[in-house]
């Protein structure tokens, strides 16, 4: 992998299988995240890799995770510099 490529971790410690996964950095325009087929079974982590086009953003994004119910979190900020991996549940 090159130097400039950022990832992150997704760790799923809820009861639901994640099926969707987005990201925002202005709570107003959403980019959503390829996810595996099955999305991110309970209790997996996956490693997620950033779009190139986001390597001069800012660390800190709304995030928003759809579940397999269909349920949806409320979006929130995470911090991906201060912290590459997210925890969900």
């Amino acid at each position: 992998m090159a130097d400039d490529v950022f990832s992150f971790t997704v760790t799923n410690n809820s009861e639901l299988a994640i099926a969707e996964l987005w990201a925002s950095p202005d709570d107003e325009e959403w980019f959503q995240f390829g996810l595996p087929e099955d999305g991110i079974e309970s209790g997996e982590t996956v490693t997620i890799v950033w779009d190139e086009r986001t390597n001069d953003s800012p660390c800190e994004w709304w995030i928003q995770i759809v579940f397999e119910d269909e349920s949806e979190s409320d979006p929130y900020v995470f911090d991906f510099c201060q912290n590459p991996d997210l925890v969900v549940g």
